[in-house]
């Protein structure tokens, strides 16, 4: 085993024992792409989470790109405990990239569950249900050379017991804690339907590690029945989280209270700007505006859409939002004292659109160099990392 890291200075534990070590998390903050960021998990936590995940990352980009892990680790002191999430198909690549980080995190966790396209491209994720093979090699690789535990997250089958015995096989391979997605890899998009919480029970009752409900958590409510129902440890929420940060709270989602969130995000987001994407950002709006206040204030919303420069633009419009619900307005009172210059932040938003083409159009022109002969290996290295960001997964 490798030294000074935090599992050489706290024996390693597993199972039960280091789930009670880390203080028995029981909220947790799903992993999301672009959208469980260092602010936004530092929000939840404010609001009632326990356990934080990263977004996920590749695991080979990761292990190769110091570039890339500067870009989408961001870590801080409280966010503890903090879990990493890969996704792989490779375990010497899965070993690399945990031991780039194993001293920083609480826990390794390996994605068996994003059903998406770019997942079964990528052969990763749940499209690996069908290799249990290469799944306990990726499991017993991390579990026999790192100072910390492993997780798992997974999805479960159409069949009950296949769910349960696939469980069971990540269980031996050496997992410590396992994420249990209650809907099947097909469930997605307009087919998402309900999360089976009968089957996450069955894994529960079946395994002797700390088993997590994921799937159906919209409400504080929903998060005490599924724990009834199923036994589980613990309860992870990712949509219901970017609807509410604060559900594991109980706080109620009105209006007011959204925008208020928000207005606590962005400072977050602020301080860890320079580390930050402003479309992360935007994105979180989207999720927490979406169903409600921007169907009427619908001239802040092309606003927001207009905006990618700054937390400070993007807080400009969640502040005169708050002033409209606050004050009761409509958008039309409000526009009589509100002015948003929509011909100026059009003509900025397709400058900032044609510097990121000529830029496109640089890499192109060097990568057509390079393969005539006419530039140097020396000369693309410098812009290798930014190619293979095109690698990222999309989903987590």
């Amino acid at each position: 085993a490798s030294s000074s890291s935090s599992g050489d200075r706290r024996a390693k534990l597993g199972g039960y024992e280091f789930f009670r070590s880390i203080g028995s998390p029981r909220y947790i903050c799903a992993p999301m792409v672009d959208a469980s960021e260092l602010p936004f998990r530092l929000l939840t936590k404010r609001y009632g989470v326990h356990m934080t995940y990263t977004p996920m990352m590749h695991s080979r980009i990761f292990s190769e790109s110091q570039d890339y892990r500067d870009k989408f680790l961001h870590i801080d002191p409280t966010d503890r405990p903090l879990v990493i999430q890969f996704c792989s198909n490779e375990p010497e690549h899965l070993l690399a990239a945990a031991k780039c980080v194993e001293d920083q995190v609480d826990a390794v966790d390996i994605n068996f569950g994003c059903p998406q396209h770019v997942a079964r491209r990528g052969r990763y994720g749940a499209f690996l249900q069908e290799d249990w093979e290469l799944t306990a090699n990726l499991v017993k690789i991390l579990h026999e050379n790192l100072n910390i535990p492993v997780f798992c997250k997974i999805r479960v089958f159409d069949s009950l017991q296949r769910t349960v015995q696939y469980a069971k096989m990540i269980e031996a391979a050496g997992c410590q804690l396992l994420g249990v997605h209650g809907r099947t890899r097909e469930q997605k998009g307009k087919n998402t339907g309900l999360a089976d919480w009968e089957k996450i029970k069955a894994v529960k009752d079946a395994l002797s590690i700390p088993v997590i409900a994921n799937g159906n958590i919209r409400t504080l409510d929903d998060v005490k029945q599924c724990m009834a129902v199923t036994g589980v440890d613990g309860v992870m929420s990712a949509e219901g989280l970017l609807r509410n940060p604060a559900l594991f709270s109980g706080q109620d989602s009105t209006p007011l209270q959204q925008v208020e969130l928000a207005l606590e995000y962005l400072e977050l987001a602020k301080e860890w700007e320079a580390k930050t994407s402003i479309n992360w950002v935007r994105n979180h709006l989207w999720w927490m505006f979406r169903k409600t206040e921007f169907t009427e204030h619908t001239d802040l919303r092309d606003r927001l859409g207009m905006l990618t420069d700054t937390v400070d633009d993007v807080k400009d419009v969640v502040v005169e939002l708050h002033r409209r619900l606050k004050e009761g307005l409509s958008m039309e009172e409000a526009q009589a004292t509100y002015h948003f210059d929509a011909e100026h932040a059009t003509s900025k938003r397709m400058r900032k659109m044609q510097r990121k083409q000529e830029k496109k159009e640089e890499k192109r022109r060097k990568r057509e160099m390079q393969e005539s002969g006419e530039l140097s290996s020396s000369t693309t290295s410098s812009i290798a990392t930014s190619t293979e960001e095109a690698g990222k997964p999309a989903s987590g």
